[in-house]
């Protein structure tokens, strides 16, 4: 089995020249992976919470609901804050599983 690795992030086995996980879509390092795109403002619900902060969108992709919709299970929010009744909560970065947001607001770009 010298043609496989283990996935870091989910320890599923992949091909030894595997630059993303086809699990977990983890980036694993190696090869020429683009990094252009920006970060965006958002605000997001889920269930029982509501939270504020900021996602990258790669070039390749351009909007937030690109993002939202792509094959990742999560979204990963930066500066990411719980607004509360009586003051904002401070969380800094946040992954959150897709199947629980129940809408996402544009606030703009960074």
């Amino acid at each position: 089995m010298e043609n496989v690795k283990q996935c870091p992030f989910c320890a599923e086995v992949v091909n030894v020249k595997a630059h993303v996980c086809k699990h977990c879509q983890s980036f694993l390092g190696g090869g020429d992976v683009n990094k252009d795109g920006s970060m965006v403002k958002v605000r997001l619900k889920t269930p029982d919470k509501i939270y504020i902060g900021e996602i990258f969108i790669p070039s390749h992709l351009g909007r937030v609901s690109d993002v939202i919709n792509d094959s990742r299970s999560f979204i990963v929010l930066s500066n990411a804050r719980e607004e509360t009744k009586s003051a904002d909560t401070i969380l800094g970065i946040l992954a959150i599983n897709k199947t629980v947001i129940e809408w996402v607001r544009f606030l703009g770009s960074s």
